[in-house]
């Protein structure tokens, strides 16, 4: 079905879900699981220096390992230009195995990880803790990974800490003396630029006292009798937060075409608003419909820019997010009349894992244990979940 709906704030037509609205699973903080690094939106400096692709992966990878996207993304710009260095050792190559092409001392790929020689051996050392062991440096998201993980594991850093607090674990990164000092000072400037104004995502302290989300054990959320999920201690932050962000829209109806008006009122982490846009035309007042309440999900979890710069994608739209395949964490399921999304082994689906699309529709995003797919949907991941 086509629709009018703003991107923007421009009214142009869009594909809509032809009756089902989707829901996420997530979750946060009643417990203090912060994520310092999912809070800040990426400034105008780092959407100017950082090629967009590369900006969702530092972004996942900061997630997944606690360091703040803007270090990781300060040590990519100092290490290879953000790839832009036309030396074969900074070569991106996605899916590239093998430690690839090396430069004189043995660094390797975007963040110059030793692959032997003088600069050491990391990417043979900490192989074995990637997702993926047989990428290597040269692919982009395993060289972040290896990045994070040379931080975490060889110079000492903490998780979840302020930008500033990395100074020694990244001079450590170069080495020792004046040169990795100034290495060092360059990469946390750089960062410092980086960080925004802290509105891209919801830290999972600030979930408000009536969208609590409980932390539990273990690898999978839970629905509760009430319909809320709780979240997995083992998931990143970031999934934690979507889940939350899925618990605030429980409560809303379905709508056909609804919380696709302003992102600052139907997006917001704090006071969903679906605000009744536009007008009569929505399918039983103000609500979300399948791809706004997707898109809540994703907004909840830091996705605003990195994938939806800042919009409200339609069903369609979203058969071309993030990275194809299912995810281990989160996958989202799209096609021309219909989208939902699964957080941790949970779906937000208005379909209520019945296998077929109300018409019309007598609920609204909900969580539920199946999906309406996959068959007959295009299956994709936010990339590093």
């Amino acid at each position: 079905m086509k629709r009018w709906v703003l991107f923007f704030g421009v009214p142009v037509i869009g594909v809509f879900c032809g009756g089902t609205a989707i829901a996420v699973v997530a979750g946060l903080a009643a417990v203090g699981n912060c994520s310092s690094s999912a809070a800040a939106a990426p400034s105008p400096a780092a959407v100017s220096a950082i090629p967009a692709d590369l900006l969702s992966i530092y972004e996942q990878v900061s997630a997944r390992y606690g360091i703040p996207w803007e270090v990781l993304a300060g040590i990519g710009q100092e290490e290879c230009d953000q790839g832009r260095n036309p030396s074969p050792a900074c070569t991106i190559q996605p899916g590239s195995q093998g430690p690839g092409t090396a430069n004189s001392a043995g660094a390797s790929g975007l963040m110059q990880i030793g692959v032997g020689g003088a600069s050491g051996d990391a990417y043979d050392q900490l192989r074995g803790d990637l997702p993926d062991p047989s990428l290597g440096p040269h692919d982009p998201t395993t060289s972040i990974e290896l990045a994070a993980l040379v931080l975490i594991k060889d110079k000492g850093a903490p998780a979840n800490q302020p930008i500033s607090a990395y100074l020694p674990a990244v001079t450590a990164y170069n080495g020792t003396g004046p040169a990795a000092v100034a290495y060092a000072n360059r990469v946390i400037a750089d960062a410092t630029s980086y960080a925004g104004d802290g509105v891209s995502a919801v830290s999972a302290c600030e979930t408000s006292d009536n969208n609590s989300t409980l932390i539990i054990p273990g690898d999978q959320a839970k629905i509760l009798p009430d319909g809320e999920a709780e979240a997995p201690a083992n998931a990143p932050p970031v999934v934690q937060e979507m889940i939350a962000a899925g618990n605030r829209l429980i409560h809303f109806p379905y709508s056909w075409g609804g919380g696709h008006g302003d992102p600052a009122q139907t997006m917001s982490q704090t006071d969903p608003n679906p605000a009744h846009w536009p007008g009569d035309q929505e399918n039983g007042g103000p609500g979300y419909d399948c791809s706004s309440a997707t898109s809540y999900v994703l907004w909840g979890g830091g996705y605003r820019d990195s994938l939806l710069g800042g919009s409200v994608w339609d069903s369609t739209e979203l058969e071309n997010v993030g990275r194809p395949g299912p995810g281990h964490w989160v996958t989202i399921y799209a096609n021309a009349g219909h989208a939902y999304i699964e957080v941790a082994g949970i779906y937000l689906d208005t379909a209520a894992g019945e296998g077929n699309l109300p018409n019309p529709p007598t609920t609204g995003p909900r969580w539920s244990l199946r999906g309406t797919g996959p068959a007959g949907f295009v299956v994709r991941h936010p990339p590093g979940l």
